[in-house]
């Protein structure tokens, strides 16, 4: 239901009653144009007709309302089935069919969406297919995003691989990984924890990661150009090839971080035990 084809059926469904209860309307006031001046017309026949018309018109409105909520939960239900069926397949077509799918669930307003394991290699994600695509509360790890535009897309408060000791080195942690992407005007913001995202020659301009912190991350040769580090820290975390001019850098914090082959280190403020090379 709700893609193209489904919409105009369910369109038809709601013109079609209307039509019927349109000419029901019309006989019964026929009816009573016509014999309302005759004394050997009941009046308990109009009572009828007019409570039949209303029965029609209710039973109608529930019919409609019913097939709308539950064929949408199925339909939900049945993309959401055919998603776990491309889990971990690491091929451009799957990435292509999830990629429809996700499409397919937003547009049913689903967005908290279990995307973990997916790939995603040149997908066209972007803001003439989506005003901002929302992964908000979308359960990823071991996603890969790979030459992906993902212009104006919001991370905020997405959810990774649940850990009871952040702390245990033995505890594996699928990375999610954006390699080559544009990044442009997405946000990344308002979240206690991003463990371990990897982002590789991204352009991440105007992007807005402030507010939150980023746990064992590497941001490798990434324009940050005019990006917002308000409030933001980095503990452990790795930056490499990153001019850190024309940042907003109000109360970030660095714990333990190393950096590579960066530029305008001074302007970094706030440092805890930086570690350069």
């Amino acid at each position: 239901m709700f893609n193209d084809d489904n919409l105009s059926i369910e369109s038809k469904k709601v013109y079609f009653f209307c039509l019927v209860l349109f000419i029901v309307i019309l006989i019964q006031f026929t009816f009573v144009r016509n014999y309302s001046n005759y004394s050997d017309v009941p009046q308990g026949i109009m009572i009828e007709a007019f409570g039949f018309i209303a029965d029609i018109f209710l039973f109608g409105i529930a019919i409609t309302i019913y097939e709308i909520v539950w064929k949408k939960k199925e339909t939900i239900i049945r993309y959401i089935e055919e998603l776990e069926d491309y889990r971990g397949w690491n091929e451009k077509e799957a990435s292509y069919r999830v990629f429809g799918l996700i499409k397919r669930l937003h547009k049913l307003n689903k967005t908290d969406i279990d995307l973990s394991n997916c790939f995603f290699e040149e997908v066209p994600f972007s803001k003439n297919s989506f005003d901002g695509f929302d992964f908000k509360e979308s359960l990823l790890y071991g996603t890969k995003f790979k030459k992906c535009n993902l212009q104006l897309s919001i991370f905020n408060s997405i959810k990774q691989k649940h850990i009871q000791n952040i702390y245990d080195y033995m505890t594996v942690i699928d990375k999610v990984v954006f390699q080559n992407c544009n990044l442009r005007d997405t946000k990344f913001m308002n979240n206690l924890n991003f463990v371990d995202l990897q982002f590789l020659e991204c352009d991440m301009k105007n992007t807005n990661l402030s507010n939150s912190s980023f746990l064992w991350c590497m941001f490798k040769t990434i324009d940050f150009y005019n990006a917002n580090f308000e409030k933001t820290k980095f503990k452990s975390c790795v930056f490499e090839n990153i001019d850190f001019d024309n940042l907003k850098l109000i109360d970030t914090e660095y714990n333990t971080c190393k950096f590579i082959h960066c530029k305008n280190i001074e302007l970094i403020k706030n440092n805890i035990n930086p570690e350069y090379k």
